[in-house]
């Protein structure tokens, strides 16, 4: 020790060290104390062997999780893929086509004639479609009891006029 100590503001006498040590020591039993009644109380932790069989379960079931997010995935697409190649197919039989025309007529005039040839066909046929069309709506319409009606009062108007003709 030095021959001038620092003052600090706490004095230490021998009693004081020997409360704090005692202070410790009973800290220390208390502790020891704690642990032995917690570890007879809490739950034991599961052996080694049930915690590598726990970690493995957890492991497969995300294995499973993802392998059918894949599928679920992958399906998906396939359908999609099936789409594009349905179109894909009706696309090169409408090339095939129009291909079977073009060799069948082998000069662009022999080809342009064709085409009009096609449209002037369609719009018959258009034409055929829209007549049958009005003389189904005829029909329609003069099956109905008021037309049948108007029917008859245009008969009698007539027959009325002829009759006042006549006199």
């Amino acid at each position: 020790m030095s021959e001038n100590p620092v003052y600090i503001g706490i004095e230490t006498t021998a009693h004081s060290t020997i409360q704090a040590n005692a202070n410790a020591i009973a800290c220390i039993l208390a502790f020891n104390g704690f642990m032995d009644v917690a570890n007879n109380l809490l739950i034991p932790l599961p052996s080694k062997q049930l915690q590598k069989k726990i970690r493995r379960h957890r492991v497969k079931q995300k294995a499973q999780s993802q392998s059918q997010e894949t599928k679920n995935r992958l399906q998906a697409e396939i359908a999609t893929l099936k789409q594009e190649l349905a179109a894909l197919k009706q696309e090169k039989a409408e090339l095939s086509s129009l291909l079977a025309i073009t060799t069948k007529h082998k000069s662009p005039e022999a080809l342009w004639q064709s085409e009009e040839l096609l449209r002037r066909q369609m719009q018959e046929m258009q034409i055929e479609i829209d007549l049958n069309q009005v003389a189904r709506q005829v029909a329609e319409i003069t099956k109905t009891d008021y037309f049948q009606q108007l029917q008859i009062e245009v008969e009698h108007l007539r027959n009325s006029e002829v009759a006042d003709d006549s006199c």
